[in-house]
Formats: C-alpha cells, structure tokens, sequence
C-alpha cells in the first residue's frame, strides 16, 4: 500500500515515555517477583554468615533462637526456608518486602565494610 507521507515522520526509535513506562513496568515486575525474593533471601543468608565470622550476633530473637537450637547455618537457613514458604502464599505485597530485604541486605553489607575497613 502506498502512503503520501514521507519515511522520516514514522518513528524509528521509541518514544522517550515509551522507554521510561517500560522500565518502570520491568522495575514493578522485579520488586514484586517471588525469584526475586529468594534472591534476596540467599544475600541476606551471605552478609549473615559473614557477620558471624565476623564477631557479630543475631538481633531477630526467632532467628536468634534457631541458631541457639540448630547452629548458625542451620538455623538462619531455616529462617530463610520459612520466610521463603510464607512468601509463595503472598503476592500483592511482595514488593514491599523486597525492597525490606534489600535494605536489610544493604545495611549488612555496610556494617561490613565499616566494621573491614577499621
């Protein structure tokens, strides 16, 4: 079919909202997605066993319990299989979780670094 107008009046690139909606919708997807929080889960699980090696302790008393009970490991990775079965019951929350987790994860890390680099 033949058109009067000329090629460059048909966008060849998206639109400035387009690009900015999309990864908004990708960043929504993230935040509320379940692999995301088992990811998130694994992470807090490292900087925790890190920070044991570290001198540090556990300040969730469940998760303090369970380490009392089973061990360091053992027993925050139970709390992270618990927390893990919970979270496959919720959805339309989930992000905020997520983002809950990834402070807590950041804020280990910090600890960290901080307590590495004394």
């Amino acid at each position: 079919m033949y058109t009067n107008k000329p090629m460059s009046s048909i966008p060849s690139e998206p639109a400035a909202a387009e690009i900015s909606n999309s990864w908004k919708t990708g960043l929504r997807r993230v935040a509320n997605s379940h692999w995301t929080f088992i990811i998130l889960q694994g992470l807090d699980l490292l900087t925790t066993m890190v920070a044991f090696r570290m001198g540090a302790y556990e300040v969730n008393p469940l998760v303090a319990h369970l380490t009392v009970a089973f061990g360091r490991f053992r027993g925050v990775l139970i709390s992270k299989l618990i927390a893990i079965g919970i979270a496959m019951g919720v959805r339309k929350r989930l992000w905020i979780i997520n983002w809950f987790y990834a402070v807590i994860i950041l804020w280990n890390s910090a600890n960290l670094l901080s307590a590495f680099l004394k």
